[in-house]
């Protein structure tokens, strides 16, 4: 993946070019509607799921081989058939958020570095890597429950989906809460450094 500096002389270290993309505001609304309608898509079949006896993350967080064979058993074909359209549709899901991330902590990053905060770039830069990291752990949750809804109901595919999950959870708050942070921190260090226009009297 090609990188790029994040601006001339920042000491804010490389970026992907795909997080600096990711980071333009029309990118970032793409991104962030991308993620609401394949969010909104899944719903239906996320109800079918739970009207036919165990919800979403139930069937995530099973764990163990009896609670995954239970849960299969009890959906039967309306819900696994709902469980299959609801992976395909986190596909696009995971890919919105997991982009939408890394190009909030790929702003600030820019921005920290327009107003002199080196030390709040570099670690935008960093965190920038959660995103993808979070898209990462539920994709890997996402093939191992489809391992499971084709019938190979075996360790270590319901551990590794419980685990996944939470690590997913994670990584996008980190993520999130730190792009929303650093965005009042650089907005808050424009104010203060902006010049103010003179006025008729001097």
């Amino acid at each position: 993946m090609e990188s790029e500096p994040i601006s001339s002389g920042s000491s804010t270290g490389r970026m992907p070019r795909l997080f600096i993309w990711a980071s333009r505001p029309r990118a970032l609304w793409a991104l962030a509607a991308l993620t609401l309608i394949s969010g909104a898509a899944m719903l239906p079949a996320m109800s079918t799921m739970a009207d036919h006896g165990a919800s979403l993350i139930a069937f995530e967080s099973a764990g163990s081989v009896a609670r995954s064979q239970e849960i299969l058993a009890g959906w039967g074909d309306p819900g696994k058939t709902a469980a299959w359209w609801q992976l395909a549709l986190d596909t696009p899901f995971l890919v919105g958020y997991g982009l939408f991330a890394a190009g909030a902590c790929a702003a600030v990053a820019r921005r920290a570095a327009k107003v002199g905060k080196p030390r709040l770039g570099r670690l935008a830069t960093l965190l920038a890597w959660c995103g993808p990291g979070a898209a990462a752990a539920d994709l890997l949750q996402n093939v191992s429950l489809t391992l499971v809804l084709s019938g190979q109901v075996a360790q270590p595919w319901p551990r590794i989906a419980a685990i996944c999950g939470p690590v997913t959870t994670i990584l996008m708050v980190l993520a999130l809460v730190f792009a929303l942070a650093g965005a009042i921190a650089t907005r808050e260090a424009r104010t203060v450094e902006t010049p103010r226009t003179a006025g008729p009297d001097g």
